[in-house]
């Protein structure tokens, strides 16, 4: 419910592997469930493809264009010496997006495009990236050849390799009580930090956008541009039902900070907040889904969420 558009809003999601659910160039599905190893009749495209070794500088990626990609394929290029990825884990990467037809970069952390990340399961990432990364160590640099929608909706045949720097952990907040002022809705957390509040909204509801610090964090300070991960929940400030919460999905929730991927309210107060906090956002009509209630379900509503920071990793220096 936060996004207010797709993430595919520029050329590529800086947030999945493209692995995904991978459709083949004419948009049909296809099964990539054999990962990494060679398949019959020359289809494995990362045979042909050399990606450098030195974890210290950004990959280059060498092959003859057009590369062929007819399934998903993905690979560990360099084991890292960290845990083992598992299943459900939510890992924060950085990588880079190469053009399969052309070799050109189409984006790269080292070149100034946001970190990425994904949710491990094989409904986020399809089964071919999936059967390689639980056997990946955090540390590692992978390649995987797959596809993914552009901003038209075109599929694009692709080569991703991406460094794995960690696991998010712990999936809630943690840190010292905050001094909210009280004049909005008391927030609760049960035993795994699962947020409630006490009521609707009483009175009228602020003009602009209200960030309560309800747990002060101890981590990084997010900053614009930031791979933003973190649980939330949402409730309408006119009765306090519950419309969302990423605890209920069991999947924390990551954008880009800054660059419209999310409603305003959230673009724009979730800077300078030390990972590991919890906020409570009030966000007025306006800038969250517009005050037209035909045009959104939420439209009109005055919204109220509690956010866990979780991670923001920040685009290179």
């Amino acid at each position: 419910m936060i996004r207010r558009r797709t993430l595919l809003t520029t050329a590529l999601a800086a947030t999945a592997a493209i692995g995904l659910a991978a459709c083949t160039d004419d948009g049909s599905s296809s099964d990539a469930s054999d990962a990494g190893g060679a398949s019959d009749g020359g289809g494995d495209a990362l045979s042909g493809v050399t990606v450098s070794e030195d974890l210290g500088a950004e990959p280059t990626v060498e092959f003859t264009a057009p590369l062929e990609i007819s399934e998903a394929k993905a690979q560990v290029v360099v084991p890292g010496d960290g845990a083992t990825i598992a299943d459900g884990d939510t890992v924060i990467w950085r990588d880079l997006y190469v053009d399969a037809s052309s070799g050109e970069v189409l984006q790269s952390w080292w070149q100034g495009a946001p970190a990425g990340g994904v949710q491990v399961t094989v409904d986020t990432i399809g089964q071919a990236a999936f059967d390689v990364l639980t056997t990946t160590t955090v540390g590692s640099r992978f390649v995987m050849a797959g596809w993914q929608q552009d901003s038209s909706g075109q599929a694009r045949s692709l080569l991703q390799v991406a460094d794995v720097d960690r696991v998010v952990s712990p999936l809630r907040a943690e840190g010292t009580a905050g001094s909210p002022s009280g004049t909005y809705p008391e927030v609760s957390l049960d035993g795994n930090g699962v947020p409630s509040i006490s009521g609707p909204g009483e009175g009228e509801p602020p003009a602009k956008t209200v960030r309560e610090l309800l747990i002060q964090g101890t981590g990084d300070t997010t900053r614009a541009g930031d791979y933003l991960t973190m649980q939330y929940s949402g409730w309408k400030w006119s009765d306090g039902s519950a419309f969302d919460s990423s605890w209920e999905r069991n999947a924390p929730f990551s954008f880009v900070q800054g660059q419209g991927m999310v409603i305003q309210g959230w673009d724009e107060n979730l800077l300078d907040l030390k990972v590991g906090s919890q906020v409570m956002l009030v966000i007025p009509a306006a800038e969250a889904y517009g005050e037209d209630a035909e045009a959104h379900e939420l439209g009109g509503e005055t919204l109220i969420f509690v956010v866990d920071v979780l991670d923001a990793a920040h685009t290179a220096d």
